[in-house]
């Protein structure tokens, strides 16, 4: 995200401000709590979320790159509408001291605003070993929140001195108690566990897609194969987990004949109906939460989408990042005007897999699955088109599309 000079914080128009700086790596549902507690018992006009470039204390540790911080730091700030996040320490090289971001907000803040820094019982127990902390003390407002395992009535003690000695202005925050640690969640991501409670869920998304904590060592896909299946068993229905094992053997099957990538294929079969039994308000949720475009037709028959809903939950939840495979889950129903043979391939394997009570012609695709796909999946899609619109419903113009392919390329070989 390139800033330009029209870009703008309305600082100059912000007369309360709470701060809550960190290294926000990740930020996490604590940071979220804590911000909340602010709003609720205190009423700033605005909290602002201020990612740190490098913390002085952290500064023999690895920090992971500012800018996906600050882009994490930004996606939990849309948690409500008080929210926000700032760059002002992302952009100023150097460590990161406190001090120097309260001169800056002063700079920038109307004349007269109430500025506060959000911070933790242990860190304000070191105050005093802060840079230029005595004048931090006495022109800034310090809201400090309770951690678990502190001894809350020495912190409170503590803070009464500081008043009376430095004339300064310190508010207690009531709770939250969330003990949630950073390092844990990063952990947690590194090794392939879940971080659901720990982390906003557009937070985690982000974090996922970007790999910013997977271990460089991690399991090559190839080796995740059989946690995702433990996975699919539970998430699934006992029938629905049984299709689709049927489609993964029907799909090395196929993938045999034709020359196509085995994991490729097994991974794409696995996971072609992973979001196949969401409900339909689900279906539409996950769409617009995940920017999936739908059209009349997809909006009108949710369903349909399943395999658009399916690629984006196999890359999110599943971190498949291969495009191959992905476009394989996205068609496998619809087909499309452009298939590759791996989506050839998974969408017959979802017509004819064992487990699959006759149909239509699924016998004579059967047949002709190993010597001519193209025609078996003529016959499939011609099936398919008929039913759709015997039930009055509209057929997707991917279908007609995928026909048309299917038709000329079956031409073409047959000379």
């Amino acid at each position: 995200m390139k800033l330009n000079h029209i870009d703008r914080d309305y600082l100059d128009r912000c007369y309360n401000l709470a701060v809550l700086g960190g290294t926000f790596d990740p930020i996490h549902l604590g940071h979220i709590a804590i911000a909340l507690s602010v709003y609720e018992q205190y009423k700033p006009q605005r909290i602002l979320f201020m990612p740190c470039a490098q913390p002085p204390h952290k500064h023999s540790k690895r920090v992971t790159n500012a800018k996906h911080r600050l882009h994490m730091a930004a996606l939990a700030s849309c948690e409500h509408p008080v929210f926000d996040v700032s760059q002002l320490e992302i952009n100023r090289p150097g460590l990161s001291f406190t001090i120097d971001t309260a001169r800056a907000l002063k700079a920038l803040c109307p004349t007269g605003a109430e500025i506060s820094f959000i911070i933790g019982v242990d860190a304000f127990a070191d105050i005093l070993n802060w840079k230029d902390s005595k004048e931090l003390l006495a022109t800034c407002q310090f809201i400090v929140t309770p951690r678990p395992g502190y001894d809350n009535e020495k912190a409170q003690s503590q803070i009464e001195e500081f008043i009376k000695t430095y004339n300064a202005k310190i508010k207690w925050l009531d709770g939250p108690l969330l003990d949630i640690s950073s390092t844990n969640i990063r952990e947690r991501l590194r090794t392939g566990m879940s971080v659901q409670g720990l982390l906003p869920k557009w937070v985690e998304d982000y974090a996922l897609w970007h790999g910013l904590y997977r271990d460089e060592d991690a399991p090559p896909l190839a080796e995740r194969f059989d946690e995702a299946v433990k996975t699919l068993q539970v998430r699934l229905s006992p029938k629905r987990f049984k299709h689709t094992m049927g489609v993964v053997e029907e799909a090395l099957r196929l993938a045999n004949c034709y020359d196509v990538n085995k994991e490729k294929a097994r991974w794409a079969a696995l996971l072609h109906d992973c979001a196949k039994e969401y409900s339909s308000y689900k279906k539409h949720t996950l769409s617009k939460l995940w920017r999936i475009e739908l059209d009349e037709i997809l909006v009108a028959d949710i369903d349909i989408a399943h395999g658009l809903i399916g690629a984006e939950s196999a890359r999110r939840d599943f971190l498949v990042d291969d495009d191959e495979i992905l476009q394989a889950i996205r068609y496998h129903t619809t087909g499309h005007k452009a298939m590759t043979m791996l989506d050839k391939i998974i969408m017959l394997a979802d017509y004819i897999e064992p487990y699959r009570d006759d149909w239509g012609p699924i016998k004579e695709m059967r047949e002709l699955a190993s010597t001519d796909i193209n025609k078996a999946l003529i016959l499939g899609t011609n099936c398919t088109i008929k039913e759709t619109k015997n039930n009055r419903r509209q057929v997707h113009p991917w279908s007609i599309d995928a026909l048309k392919q299917l038709k000329k390329q079956k031409e073409k070989k047959d000379g």
